[in-house]
């Protein structure tokens, strides 16, 4: 199974190492997933762990090792074909990762993305971490 974990999903696991986004990176690193990343999202990761707002609550080393992780998930080469518009334009590129790379779930916690209200993009299925935890993971 091919999952690709919004950003906000991935921040969240390193902010909450017992709460439902841990739990599945967890569940990642265990092999139950085969997770789905661009060099778009791992740079998105890196320059959000540095906004002053995370800079206080992330360690470093956390950061690093999800970052050198994420580099051994099924990385999708660039450059991504510029076609869709998420209500937050900073998450347009999930859509078009979702489209070319086909994942069976997306996963995400932002609300004013827009993803979740899609439902399915192609046969996708977009879900909510809690969604994704309960329904497809079963934990």
């Amino acid at each position: 199974m091919l999952v690709l974990l919004d950003s906000n999903v991935l921040i969240s696991a390193l902010l909450s190492p017992h709460g439902t986004p841990a739990r599945i990176v967890d569940q990642w690193r265990d092999g139950r997933f085969q997770l789905l990343t661009c060099q778009h999202q791992i740079d998105e990761i890196r320059t959000a762990s540095r906004a002053p707002k995370f800079r206080d609550r992330l360690q470093p080393h956390h950061v690093g090792t999800m970052l050198n992780n994420l580099y051994g998930a099924t990385v999708w080469p660039d450059p991504l074909p510029r076609k869709h518009e998420a209500a937050d334009p900073t998450d347009s590129y999930l859509l078009d990762l979702i489209e070319v790379a086909q994942p069976d779930y997306a996963v995400t916690g932002d609300k004013r993305s827009g993803l979740l209200q899609l439902d399915r993009l192609g046969h996708t299925k977009i879900l909510s971490a809690t969604a994704f935890s309960s329904q497809v993971l079963h934990l």
